[in-house]
Parts: structure tokens; sequence; C-alpha cells
């Protein structure tokens, strides 16, 4: 009896042995077709890599800020009503915001004087020219009357812009509509009925196409790195190109503001957070994998590579990695297989259990 108990706890013990110490020793996994279907084990084909993840930010689509337009109140007053309320379509001309205002009508009152002021000086400036062409007046008096009457004339012309500001319609009783700049959708109106407007302030913001932009902050240390033109990833299968990048640290972040485009067509809307991966070209010999293929055993990456009997486990060196995909570079082959899920089944066969 005692024989046998002690024969049990070496056999134990060496089982035991085998287990601990397998991970060590091992770097293959033999498995059977079978067993790759029933441990769910999917397989992927390693690519030549182009290009590689350089850095993951937090992002912010933005609209571009070349795609709107605001159409602003000239004069100031009391707003009475708004045609056109954000998400709807309008066309150039079409009428946004009816405004009540004084100094419309005092406007109106500044031009019709300065109207008066010119037939009266119009006036005068030919009497003065007849009495010098009579020889009974200095010529430089006629000329100053004239002169007069231009003043005037640039003043009338400067008030009657003002109510061509913005293709406004003037209307009765110190009324204007403000129009419409270009053919767009409205995204903010600012104003409400009852509410006061200021002078030249945004009453409206129309978007004339819906070009997006991504803005993110970007690290002192690739501030350098990164240049206009380069691709960056925002994840779906959507590439976007850098528009910019700041040359001045936010002083409290200590990052420099990134901008880049959206693809046309792309599901993301203004406001959404998303993840930006900033890519670079890749070195010679480094493949792409996904990033769910690369693995952390023996303190160092590795990916599991298929062979003629299961799987071999292949260091590698990761060069970049974002969510979806990984760079690495090691003994690795363009259209070999390796494992992209079921990996923690591998490990746990390399490992003996």
């Amino acid at each position: 009896m005692i024989h046998n108990r002690l024969l049990a706890r070496s056999l134990f013990a060496s089982a035991l042995f085998s287990v601990t110490f397998a991970p060590v020793l091992a770097a293959d996994v033999t498995i059977t077709p079978e067993q790759l279907s029933q441990l769910e084990i999917g397989l992927t084909r390693v690519r030549p890599a182009s290009s590689t993840a350089a850095a993951v930010l937090p992002g912010t689509v933005v609209p571009a800020s070349n795609a709107r337009v605001s159409a602003p109140a000239p004069f100031a007053g009391a707003v009475l009503q708004v045609s056109a309320l954000p998400g709807q379509s309008v066309r150039k001309g079409d009428p946004l915001v009816t405004v009540l205002s004084r100094e419309l009508v005092e406007a109106h009152g500044s031009l019709a004087q300065l109207e008066a002021d010119m037939q009266k000086a119009t006036a005068t400036a030919k009497w003065k020219r007849d009495l010098v062409d009579k020889k009974i007046l200095s010529a430089a008096m006629a000329e100053e009357a004239e002169a007069h009457v231009k003043k005037l004339e640039a003043a009338i012309a400067a008030q009657s812009r003002t109510f061509a500001i913005g293709g406004i319609r003037v209307e009765d009783h110190g009324r204007y509509t403000i129009t419409a700049p270009e053919n767009g959708k409205v995204v903010i109106a600012v104003v409400q009925p009852g509410s006061q407007v200021e002078a030249m302030a945004a009453a409206v913001t129309i978007s004339t196409n819906d070009d997006l932009w991504i803005e993110a902050q970007l690290p002192a240390d690739l501030v350098q790195q990164v240049k206009p033109g380069d691709k960056v990833d925002v994840g779906g299968n959507l590439m976007g190109t850098v528009l910019s990048v700041g040359g001045t640290l936010d002083a409290v972040t200590r990052s420099a503001t990134l901008l880049a485009t959206v693809p046309a067509g792309s599901p993301l809307i203004a406001g959404e957070l998303v993840s930006v991966t900033l890519q670079r070209p890749a070195e010679t010999g480094s493949y792409e994998v996904p990033a769910s293929a690369v693995t952390w055993i023996g303190n160092a990456h590795a990916v599991f590579r298929r062979n003629d009997s299961g799987f071999s486990l292949i260091p590698v060196e990761l060069k970049g990695k974002s969510r979806t995909s990984a760079t690495v570079a090691g003994s690795l082959q363009a259209n070999q297989e390796i494992a992209v899920s079921g990996l923690p089944q591998l490990e746990a066969l390399l490992g003996g259990e």
C-alpha cells in the first residue's frame, strides 16, 4: 500500500514537472484538422507591410471650416420669424430669419437726410459754377462746393450698401429678412422668435457640403514626424489624410493640433469621437498581420505559424500596432498562414495542458 502511494506521488510529480517546464522548451504544437475546427482556431495569411502604425490618438469629428458659411444680421433688432430650422435644406436666396430693427429705420432716415443734403449741395455747386463762369465768384469757392457734393455722394453710396449686406430683403416698417447666402443645409440657428440679435452677429450657419475633418492632439515627440499628406486610419476601412499639424504646443497638454480629412460618404457625423491611427511607411522586411494574431509569451511577442503538423511559435518584433492590425518583423514569409483566433487554446496546448 505504502509502495503504491509513493509510486503515485512520484508519477504526479513527474507530470507536474513536465507541465511546468514544457512552455520553456516547446516551440511546436501538434494539432489535427479536427482539433483545429473544435478549438475554433481561425487562420489568416501574412502580407508584406506597406505602412505601420506610428501612434493611436483620440480624435473628434468636426465640420470642415471651409464648408460652412454664416448669414449675419446687418442691423440689430428683435427676431420676428425663423423660416429655416437646423437640418433643413435651403437654396441661395431662401428666407431664413425676419427681424424688426430700429437701426434699420434710423439708417433709412439717415439715407433720406443725406439725399436731401445732396440735392441742396448739387444746386449750390451749380449756382456757384455759374457765377464763376460769369466771373462774379472765385473758382475756388465753386470747387469747394463741388467737392462737398462728391463727399455726399460717397456717404450716400456707403449708406446704401448697408442695405445690401448679406443680400437681405428690406421690407416696410423696419423689417428685413436674412436670406441664405449659398445652397446647403442649416446646421446652426442661434436665434428664436422674440430673441434679440446683435448687429453683424451670425444668425444662421449653413453647411455647403458634407466635408468633415478630424481634430486630434498630437504629442510633442510626434510633431516633427507627422507631415501633411500622411495617411491616417479612422477605422472601419476608412483612410484619411493629414491636412495640417500645428506648429505651437498647447501650454497645458503639451501637444499640437492635428487636422485630417474624412473620406467622402463616411458614416461619421460631426461631434463623434473616434480613434485615429497615424500611418508611416513600413520598414523593408516587415509584415502586416491582424492585431489579434500577436501574443505575448516568454516576455516576447510571437505568432503561431501553421506547419504540416500544427503550429510553430515564432518570435516577432512588434514595429507598430493599431486596433485592428499590427506590423511585425521575424522569421515569416508572405502568404504563410498564422493563427488569428483561438490563441489561448494554442498557448494551453503549448504548455501541455
